[in-house]
């Protein structure tokens, strides 16, 4: 086979796939949910829309009485809560057995003192 007609081929299959390609990413059916001609999707919507409209009124009328956190018997409770102690992060390289092993021995050591 000649080199022109190699390159020939190639182009031709290199056009044929950025045809595909753009047919399958730009062209290929149109879209089916249509909101301008398609009667259910639009009732579908509209309902939704109705009822996220709705919900949202519900949520802006409730009001959320703020007098209980004056009350002394609020003011009075007393936090039994313990604090926690300041614990190390842990180490930069997680995958790093040297340091584990190290740590380890230092531990160990600190405990046998």
């Amino acid at each position: 086979m000649s080199p022109l007609l190699k390159n020939i081929f190639v182009a031709g299959i290199c056009l044929i796939l950025v045809g595909f390609a753009y047919f399958f990413f730009v062209g290929g059916d149109e879209a089916t949910d249509d909101l301008s001609t398609n009667a259910e999707a639009q009732a579908a919507l509209l309902a939704k829309t109705e009822s996220f409209i709705e919900r949202s009124q519900r949520l802006q009328n409730i009001t959320i009485d703020t007098s209980f956190f004056s009350n002394s018997a609020f003011t009075s409770l007393q936090s039994f809560s313990t604090e926690v102690p300041n614990q190390p992060l842990g180490k930069n390289n997680i995958f790093s057995t040297a340091q584990k092993v190290s740590s380890v021995i230092t531990d160990a050591d600190k405990e046998a003192e």
